[in-house]
């Protein structure tokens, strides 16, 4: 054997394999736990900023009245339009005054009619419910999705990396339920906010989206509102619009 010449014994091709191999894994872990603590911090920011958006915009919505637009489709077929001023009372409770509307729906008379009157009757008790199911989650309660954080249940998607964000609050209100709130971090600002949930039967779900938008003065509310539950061939679109300083009395 020449003098200075390596000698290459039968593992150590192997050996040096699985030494890279395990650095390769060391450095995967290590930025797992990185990306794993970045992504903890942004939705401790997060739920902070939620949190105080909410409770501002909850009390700066009081100086307003507005006019909420409710558009309601059945099968597809628009069966009704109906508007209301809105505004809230010196104790806190909205109040909600009917201003006009129209109605699509022109039953016939006899048997047939009965029938149609009462199937209509019952589907304007569930759209009732559906509109109240809406008033459960909007706005949602920074205490709530503070306590969820806290129980460590919240999930958090990246949608633009330290920017933009969409976090899950499972079991929001009640069991199975769950809601989504997306946040602009860069300008602060909730974007919108999605709910999968039920009226009466949990096997039947109701699926709503909401979109927010800001008033001059940095006051968010929700503008649109789709809901959506298939189970009853039903879609409601809800807007608020024509927003002015008072209760408009």
């Amino acid at each position: 054997m020449e003098t200075g010449m390596l000698t290459k014994y039968p593992g150590h091709k192997i050996k040096t394999r699985s030494m890279k191999k395990m650095f390769f894994l060391l450095i995967m872990a290590l930025l797992a736990g990185i990306e794993r603590g970045s992504a903890q911090a942004d939705m401790k920011e997060t739920i902070s900023v939620i949190k105080k958006d909410l409770v501002q915009s909850k009390a700066q919505m009081r100086q307003y009245s507005w006019i909420e637009t409710t558009k309601t489709w059945i099968k597809g077929e628009l069966k009704s339009t109906k508007q209301n001023q809105c505004y809230y009372s010196v104790d806190g409770k909205l109040i909600k005054v009917a201003t006009g509307g129209t109605d699509q729906q022109k039953a016939p008379g006899g048997l047939k009619g009965k029938i149609i009157a009462n199937k209509k009757e019952d589907m304007a008790e569930y759209v009732a419910k559906a509109m109240d199911k809406i008033s459960d989650y909007l706005p949602p309660d920074g205490d709530k999705v503070q306590k969820i954080y806290e129980s460590g249940k919240v999930g958090i998607q990246i949608l633009d990396p330290g920017k933009k964000f969409k976090l899950g609050f499972p079991g929001y209100l009640q069991q199975g339920d769950q809601l989504f709130i997306s946040m602009d971090m860069g300008n602060q600002k909730l974007m919108a906010l999605s709910v999968n949930t039920y009226i009466d039967n949990p096997s039947e779900k109701v699926i709503f989206d909401v979109t927010y938008d800001t008033l001059p003065d940095g006051t968010q509310y929700a503008a649109s509102t789709v809901l959506v539950a298939d189970a009853k061939n039903l879609k409601l679109v809800v807007e608020e619009s024509g927003f002015r300083k008072g209760s408009g009395q």
